[in-house]
Protein backbone atom coordinates (compact mmCIF):
# COMPACT_ATOMS: atom_id res chain seq x y z
CA UNK A 1 0.00 0.00 0.00
CA UNK A 2 1.21 3.43 -0.86
CA UNK A 3 3.25 5.58 2.32
CA UNK A 4 1.28 9.34 1.66
CA UNK A 5 0.72 11.71 4.31
CA UNK A 6 -2.99 10.77 4.64
CA UNK A 7 -2.86 12.02 7.83
CA UNK A 8 -2.54 15.67 6.63
CA UNK A 9 -4.99 15.22 3.85
CA UNK A 10 -8.29 17.51 3.88
CA UNK A 11 -11.53 15.54 2.35
CA UNK A 12 -10.74 17.18 -0.99
CA UNK A 13 -7.48 15.53 -1.21
CA UNK A 14 -9.28 11.69 0.24
CA UNK A 15 -12.12 12.38 -2.33
CA UNK A 16 -9.07 12.60 -5.35
CA UNK A 17 -6.92 10.05 -4.29
CA UNK A 18 -7.51 6.72 -6.33
CA UNK A 19 -7.10 4.16 -3.13
CA UNK A 20 -9.74 5.74 -1.35
CA UNK A 21 -12.07 6.04 -4.29
CA UNK A 22 -11.42 2.63 -4.56
CA UNK A 23 -12.41 1.82 -1.29
CA UNK A 24 -15.72 3.72 -1.45
CA UNK A 25 -16.89 2.76 -4.96
CA UNK A 26 -15.83 -0.80 -4.02
CA UNK A 27 -15.99 -2.09 -0.32
CA UNK A 28 -16.11 -5.37 -1.23
CA UNK A 29 -12.10 -5.56 -2.01
CA UNK A 30 -11.01 -7.04 1.41
CA UNK A 31 -7.36 -5.77 1.10
CA UNK A 32 -7.85 -1.98 0.43
CA UNK A 33 -10.86 -2.16 3.44
CA UNK A 34 -8.47 -3.82 5.28
CA UNK A 35 -5.95 -0.99 4.85
CA UNK A 36 -8.19 1.87 5.49
CA UNK A 37 -9.82 0.35 8.66
CA UNK A 38 -6.46 -0.14 9.92
CA UNK A 39 -5.59 3.48 9.02
CA UNK A 40 -8.65 4.65 10.57
CA UNK A 41 -8.09 2.84 13.90
CA UNK A 42 -4.91 4.44 13.94
CA UNK A 43 -6.38 7.81 13.35
CA UNK A 44 -9.31 7.98 14.99
CA UNK A 45 -9.47 11.60 15.18
CA UNK A 46 -9.70 11.82 11.36
CA UNK A 47 -12.78 9.98 10.75
CA UNK A 48 -15.06 13.15 10.14
CA UNK A 49 -13.16 14.02 7.60
CA UNK A 50 -13.40 10.54 5.76
CA UNK A 51 -17.23 10.59 6.55
CA UNK A 52 -17.13 14.26 4.37
CA UNK A 53 -14.86 12.36 1.80
CA UNK A 54 -16.98 9.89 1.31
CA UNK A 55 -19.86 11.86 0.80
CA UNK A 56 -18.19 14.13 -2.00
CA UNK A 57 -17.16 10.73 -4.02
CA UNK A 58 -20.68 9.34 -3.58
CA UNK A 59 -22.57 12.48 -4.68
CA UNK A 60 -20.22 12.88 -7.39
CA UNK A 61 -20.60 8.94 -9.06
CA UNK A 62 -24.64 9.88 -9.15
CA UNK A 63 -25.49 10.42 -12.74
CA UNK A 64 -27.14 14.08 -13.14
CA UNK A 65 -28.95 12.77 -16.28
CA UNK A 66 -30.05 9.79 -17.53
CA UNK A 67 -26.96 8.44 -19.14
CA UNK A 68 -27.49 8.14 -22.93
CA UNK A 69 -27.48 5.26 -24.94
CA UNK A 70 -25.02 4.30 -27.96
CA UNK A 71 -27.99 4.94 -30.58
CA UNK A 72 -29.02 8.15 -29.17
CA UNK A 73 -25.23 9.29 -28.39
CA UNK A 74 -24.69 8.48 -32.17
CA UNK A 75 -27.74 10.79 -33.45
CA UNK A 76 -26.81 13.44 -31.32
CA UNK A 77 -23.33 13.55 -33.01
CA UNK A 78 -25.10 13.07 -36.32
CA UNK A 79 -27.03 16.31 -36.16
CA UNK A 80 -23.98 18.19 -34.91
CA UNK A 81 -22.12 17.17 -38.20
CA UNK A 82 -25.08 18.25 -40.28
CA UNK A 83 -25.47 21.65 -39.10
CA UNK A 84 -21.75 21.79 -39.29
CA UNK A 85 -21.74 21.00 -42.78
CA UNK A 86 -24.59 23.28 -43.55
CA UNK A 87 -23.40 26.30 -42.19
CA UNK A 88 -22.63 28.94 -44.50
CA UNK A 89 -18.82 30.05 -44.61
CA UNK A 90 -17.33 32.80 -42.98
CA UNK A 91 -16.53 35.76 -45.23
CA UNK A 92 -13.23 37.42 -44.67
CA UNK A 93 -13.48 40.99 -44.78
CA UNK A 94 -12.90 42.86 -47.94
CA UNK A 95 -10.27 44.82 -48.35
CA UNK A 96 -11.87 48.15 -48.75
CA UNK A 97 -13.60 47.23 -45.40
CA UNK A 98 -10.22 46.09 -43.73
CA UNK A 99 -8.68 49.17 -44.61
CA UNK A 100 -11.49 51.31 -43.37
CA UNK A 101 -11.30 49.06 -39.86
CA UNK A 102 -7.83 49.57 -39.69
CA UNK A 103 -7.95 53.56 -40.01
CA UNK A 104 -10.50 53.64 -37.62
CA UNK A 105 -8.22 51.91 -34.75
CA UNK A 106 -5.17 54.20 -36.21
CA UNK A 107 -7.09 57.37 -35.39
CA UNK A 108 -8.43 56.21 -32.49
CA UNK A 109 -5.39 55.18 -30.86
CA UNK A 110 -3.50 58.73 -32.05
CA UNK A 111 -6.40 60.38 -30.62
CA UNK A 112 -6.11 58.81 -27.32
CA UNK A 113 -2.54 59.25 -27.16
CA UNK A 114 -3.04 62.97 -28.12
CA UNK A 115 -5.51 63.47 -25.26
CA UNK A 116 -2.77 62.29 -22.28
CA UNK A 117 -0.04 64.70 -24.11
CA UNK A 118 -2.83 67.27 -23.92
CA UNK A 119 -3.55 66.64 -20.25
CA UNK A 120 0.13 66.25 -19.14
CA UNK A 121 1.05 69.42 -21.20
CA UNK A 122 -1.85 71.62 -19.24
CA UNK A 123 -0.91 70.11 -16.20
CA UNK A 124 2.26 71.72 -16.43
CA UNK A 125 1.21 74.57 -18.13
CA UNK A 126 -0.68 75.25 -14.67
CA UNK A 127 1.90 74.43 -12.70
CA UNK A 128 4.70 75.60 -14.15
CA UNK A 129 3.68 78.23 -16.95
CA UNK A 130 5.01 82.24 -16.92
CA UNK A 131 1.66 82.96 -15.51
CA UNK A 132 1.22 81.08 -12.71
CA UNK A 133 4.55 81.30 -11.61
CA UNK A 134 4.42 85.36 -10.72
CA UNK A 135 2.71 85.90 -7.10
CA UNK A 136 0.85 89.36 -6.95
CA UNK A 137 -0.21 90.27 -2.80
CA UNK A 138 -1.92 93.31 -1.99
CA UNK A 139 -2.97 94.43 1.39
CA UNK A 140 -6.62 96.18 1.93
CA UNK A 141 -6.88 99.07 4.26
CA UNK A 142 -5.60 98.83 7.93
CA UNK A 143 -3.65 95.72 6.87
CA UNK A 144 0.06 95.12 7.03
CA UNK A 145 1.66 92.08 5.50
CA UNK A 146 5.30 90.96 5.90
CA UNK A 147 6.62 88.62 3.11
CA UNK A 148 9.64 86.39 2.27
CA UNK A 149 11.44 86.58 -0.96
CA UNK A 150 12.44 83.50 -2.93
CA UNK A 151 15.96 84.78 -1.95
CA UNK A 152 14.93 85.20 2.01
CA UNK A 153 14.64 89.13 1.48
CA UNK A 154 11.88 90.45 3.49
CA UNK A 155 9.25 92.82 2.77
CA UNK A 156 6.86 94.69 4.62
CA UNK A 157 3.73 96.20 2.95
CA UNK A 158 1.92 98.66 4.20
CA UNK A 159 -2.23 99.15 3.82
CA UNK A 160 -3.54 99.90 0.25
CA UNK A 161 -0.34 98.16 -1.31
CA UNK A 162 0.75 95.88 -3.85
CA UNK A 163 3.42 94.10 -5.08
CA UNK A 164 4.23 91.49 -7.50
CA UNK A 165 7.42 88.91 -8.19
CA UNK A 166 8.44 86.00 -9.58
CA UNK A 167 7.96 83.03 -7.37
CA UNK A 168 10.81 80.62 -9.02
CA UNK A 169 13.93 83.07 -8.66
CA UNK A 170 17.36 81.22 -9.31
CA UNK A 171 20.95 82.10 -10.24
CA UNK A 172 19.99 82.83 -13.94
CA UNK A 173 17.04 85.34 -13.25
CA UNK A 174 17.14 88.74 -11.90
CA UNK A 175 16.01 89.56 -8.40
CA UNK A 176 13.14 92.00 -8.83
CA UNK A 177 9.59 93.37 -7.36
CA UNK A 178 7.03 95.79 -8.86
CA UNK A 179 5.61 97.66 -6.15
CA UNK A 180 2.62 100.13 -5.98
CA UNK A 181 1.71 102.07 -2.56
CA UNK A 182 4.52 101.47 0.49
CA UNK A 183 6.78 99.01 1.70
CA UNK A 184 9.53 98.20 3.95
CA UNK A 185 12.99 96.26 2.14
CA UNK A 186 15.09 94.23 4.03
CA UNK A 187 17.80 92.92 1.45
CA UNK A 188 20.14 90.07 1.91
CA UNK A 189 23.34 90.88 1.16
CA UNK A 190 25.39 88.56 -1.65
CA UNK A 191 29.01 88.87 -2.01
CA UNK A 192 28.16 89.19 -6.10
CA UNK A 193 27.27 92.85 -6.19
CA UNK A 194 27.57 92.59 -10.43
CA UNK A 195 25.08 94.56 -11.77
CA UNK A 196 23.21 91.45 -13.00
CA UNK A 197 22.74 90.14 -9.24
CA UNK A 198 21.63 93.86 -7.26
CA UNK A 199 18.07 93.43 -6.21
CA UNK A 200 15.56 95.80 -8.03
CA UNK A 201 12.38 97.55 -6.77
CA UNK A 202 10.18 99.15 -9.84
CA UNK A 203 8.19 101.55 -9.63
CA UNK A 204 6.59 104.10 -12.21
CA UNK A 205 9.29 106.14 -13.75
CA UNK A 206 12.16 104.85 -10.90
CA UNK A 207 14.21 101.83 -10.36
CA UNK A 208 16.09 101.26 -7.03
CA UNK A 209 18.97 98.90 -6.93
CA UNK A 210 20.12 97.34 -3.98
CA UNK A 211 23.01 95.30 -2.82
CA UNK A 212 22.49 94.56 1.43
CA UNK A 213 20.23 96.93 2.26
CA UNK A 214 17.05 98.14 4.50
CA UNK A 215 15.23 100.66 2.92
CA UNK A 216 11.45 102.57 2.57
CA UNK A 217 9.82 102.98 -0.89
CA UNK A 218 6.38 104.70 -0.86
CA UNK A 219 5.20 105.09 -4.24
CA UNK A 220 2.02 107.31 -5.29
CA UNK A 221 -0.16 109.32 -7.95
CA UNK A 222 1.95 112.38 -7.53
CA UNK A 223 5.43 110.47 -7.45
CA UNK A 224 8.24 107.61 -5.50
CA UNK A 225 10.29 108.76 -1.82
CA UNK A 226 12.75 106.18 -1.38
CA UNK A 227 14.60 106.31 2.20
CA UNK A 228 17.56 104.55 2.97
CA UNK A 229 18.73 103.40 6.03
CA UNK A 230 20.99 101.25 5.65
CA UNK A 231 23.37 100.22 2.93
CA UNK A 232 23.46 101.28 -0.38
CA UNK A 233 20.75 101.82 -3.29
CA UNK A 234 21.44 103.40 -6.31
CA UNK A 235 18.43 105.31 -7.93
CA UNK A 236 17.50 105.05 -11.67
CA UNK A 237 15.34 107.01 -13.34
CA UNK A 238 14.91 107.83 -17.21
CA UNK A 239 17.15 110.15 -19.04
CA UNK A 240 18.72 110.97 -15.64
CA UNK A 241 22.43 109.78 -14.50
CA UNK A 242 22.09 107.52 -11.49
CA UNK A 243 22.10 108.79 -8.02
CA UNK A 244 23.66 106.82 -4.86
CA UNK A 245 21.78 107.60 -1.68
CA UNK A 246 23.78 107.11 1.83
CA UNK A 247 22.17 105.87 4.95
CA UNK A 248 19.69 108.45 6.52
CA UNK A 249 19.07 110.13 2.56
CA UNK A 250 15.56 110.24 1.14
CA UNK A 251 14.53 111.39 -2.24
CA UNK A 252 11.74 111.99 -4.28
CA UNK A 253 10.46 111.46 -7.88
CA UNK A 254 8.07 113.07 -8.96
CA UNK A 255 5.71 111.38 -11.78
CA UNK A 256 4.75 114.73 -13.86
CA UNK A 257 8.56 115.73 -13.76
CA UNK A 258 10.85 112.45 -13.86
CA UNK A 259 13.55 114.58 -11.52
CA UNK A 260 15.54 113.71 -8.28
CA UNK A 261 14.72 116.11 -5.46
CA UNK A 262 15.58 115.70 -1.91
CA UNK A 263 13.26 115.21 0.73
CA UNK A 264 12.96 117.57 3.45
CA UNK A 265 11.63 115.10 5.65
CA UNK A 266 10.92 111.58 6.20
Amino acid sequence: MPDKPYSAYTAEDFALDDLFVRWVQHPDDEEVAAYWQNWLSNHPHRSQVVDVAREIITTGSRPAVPALSSEEISSVWGRIRESLQTMEDVRPLQPAVRAMVGWWYFIRTVAALLGVVLLIGWALWMQYGPNQCVSTINTLAHQTREIRLPDNSMVKLFPNSSVHYARCWNDESPRAVWLEGEADFAIVHRTDTSSARLFRVHTAGLTIEAVGTAFQVRHCDKGTRVALTSGQVNLLVKQQKPIRLKPGESIDVMTDSPKLYPSTNR
